[in-house]
């Protein structure tokens, strides 16, 4: 697994939970500022990221998913207002694995217009399983003044779109043998949320060169700067200026841990 991967597997992770295995939905309010639809992002040839988080069979596992409800969408060439989304309280998510479940915030699986709904995955995959990449399918209902629109997310807001959920053997989750945080005691940006110039504030357990990336939401590489840190505190500049509004994620690494903090620019 490349390090992309371990990146976006850990962003998952922070979006979806602050707590292992805690049964609260948690939303990514960033939605409301970038009006992106889905967070974690979807897979796509653009973005090719396995963005949900990994489970394992006989093994707890759970993922907040956000859907941000626009008031419009374009239906057979029309722009048609959108009342509310919805979704089945069970049976929506197709070609889930055996043993997983999902409840909703608000729990009536009902989501209003320019509104953030919240679909939690979890529960344990059986044995029943076999190892796979399980293409998710969420089925949902749109609301509207002409009657109800059905819809599969993400692929019917765009087919190269696909949520996939990968499966592996039982044991074989755990987290990756880098260590996360390893190099700093404390490491956090300021300001955050950021109008384009940004300052990282490290307490570092070693120096060097870290490599310094920044990625935007789909997990597309926006920018990369090297940076000598000493040991003990430091504080450098991030002119994020040049990239447009939204959630990013910046990477801080070495050769054998990396660090990752969200960063909104505004």
């Amino acid at each position: 697994m490349n390090k992309h991967v371990l990146l976006f597997c850990l962003v998952g992770m922070l979006l979806a939970t602050t707590a292992a295995f805690a049964q609260t939905c948690q939303r990514d309010s960033n939605l409301l500022m970038t009006k992106e639809l889905l967070s974690p992002a979807p897979y796509s040839p653009d973005s090719p990221f396995y963005n949900l988080k990994e489970a394992c069979i006989n093994e707890p596992y759970n993922q907040s998913v956000t859907v941000f409800v626009p008031d419009t969408f374009v239906y057979l060439g029309f722009k048609v207002p959108i009342q509310s989304v919805s979704i089945a309280p069970t049976g929506a998510i197709q070609n889930y694995p055996t043993g997983m479940v999902y409840s909703c915030d608000p729990p009536n699986c009902v989501f209003q217009a320019l509104s953030l709904g919240c679909i939690l995955l979890h529960g344990t995959p059986s044995s029943e399983n076999q190892p796979d990449t399980f293409d998710l399918g969420i089925s949902v209902k749109v609301k509207t003044l002409i009657g109800e629109v059905p819809l599969v997310l993400p692929k019917d807001v765009n087919p190269a779109y696909h949520y996939y959920l990968i499966l592996k053997a039982q044991g074989q989750c755990a987290s990756s043998t880098r260590v996360i945080d390893g190099s700093f005691s404390a490491l956090q940006l300021m300001p955050n949320p950021s109008s384009g110039q940004t300052y990282v504030e490290a307490v570092s357990t070693h120096g060097g060169i870290f490599q310094v990336e920044v990625f935007d939401a789909y997990g597309q590489l926006a920018q990369r700067q090297q940076v000598l840190l000493l040991e003990g505190e430091n504080r450098f500049h991030l002119d994020v200026s040049a990239l447009p509004s939204g959630t990013y994620f910046v990477v801080i690494s070495d050769e054998n841990t990396y660090a990752v903090r969200r960063l909104v620019r505004m």
